[in-house]
């Protein structure tokens, strides 16, 4: 991958705004407080407070790991200043971005050329954050033997379901075959073929990377909006290769990935070359899920 993600960046940033000033002014009604406070009097119902956690990249060759962090840390650098002049200007509640973590490049690197983490939890609760995966559906099937790691109760929707802690990385739920009880979410397959389909579906159309929202914090449906996709000779070409050729192909770094890589992408690829979004987003109208318990999905729509 490489830099220019600033759109998708400054979506995620409007999304916590909106959701925390609707809330401000509900919870501030003190009149005499909002005439006379501004941020400058770091009056605490103001402000806004943004707790960044960034982690990813590794000591790659070509140093685009580098290239990339400038690009995420200089955007949310002008974020920051942007957003306070804009509310301090209208007497809005400001914005105060905290770099809580900064684990990127040689910081999560392993020595060898290889990334450390790649991906992160948050304990809700707490804000407590750890280094977690979903776990392998192949190594749960046996696929891969390996020992036996300990092992965390955490409750789900059937029951128990099992987090793995293997050294310190968490390994959360997964599930073959799209199973609505999963770490992933539901419909996960159909959702990563968006990426794909934009690439081999543009329609001449500029392509943008646009973050897309799926789920929102005041409700707990879960919507996959409608994309069009269907059958497409790249990737039929792409699925006639094999998995070393898929995967030096497809990946920015096919040194570093995991074993599964080429098995997600080639089952992304089959999905999509086997079926057509009419067919899967009936009358254009989105997907929706409600959430059951911890990790469980019921689809509502």
């Amino acid at each position: 991958d490489g830099p220019g993600y600033e759109t998708s960046i400054r979506d995620a940033v409007n999304e916590h705004i909106k959701y925390h000033s609707i809330h401000s002014k509900q919870n501030n009604n003190d009149e005499e407080c909002k005439e006379n406070c501004t941020c400058q009097e770091n009056c605490d119902s103001g402000i806004i407070e943004m707790s960044i956690h960034i982690m990813g990249g590794f000591n790659d060759q070509e140093g685009s790991s580098i290239e990339i962090t400038d690009n995420v840390l200089q955007t949310f650098a002008a974020l920051s200043n942007e957003y306070n002049e804009y509310c301090i200007s209208r007497r809005l509640p400001c914005m105060r971005m905290t770099l809580e973590t900064c684990a990127v490049t040689s910081a999560n690197d392993d020595g060898a050329g290889c990334p450390l983490g790649r991906g992160l939890g948050m304990e809700v609760a707490t804000g407590n954050i750890f280094l977690a995966e979903i776990e392998d559906v192949d190594n749960m099937h046996g696929t891969v033997s390996s020992p036996t790691p300990p092992t965390a109760v955490v409750a789900s929707c059937n029951g128990i379901g099992m987090v793995d802690v293997d050294s310190d990385v968490h390994l959360l739920n997964a599930c073959a075959n799209d199973s609505h009880i999963s770490a992933q979410g539901p419909a996960a397959t159909l959702r990563s073929i968006r990426l794909w389909a934009s690439a081999f579906h543009s329609r001449g159309r500029k392509r943008e990377s646009r973050l897309n929202v799926i789920y929102r914090p005041n409700r707990d449906n879960l919507c996959v909006e409608p994309f069009f996709f269907g059958p497409h000779s790249s990737a039929k070409g792409l699925l006639d290769c094999n998995d070393e050729e898929l995967l030096h192909i497809t990946s920015t770094s096919p040194e570093v990935e995991k074993s599964n890589f080429a098995s997600r992408v080639r089952q992304s690829l089959t999905f999509m070359n086997g079926t057509m979004s009419s067919r899967v987003f009936t009358g254009d109208q989105p997907m929706q899920y409600q959430r059951v318990g911890l990790n469980g999905w019921v689809r509502i729509s």
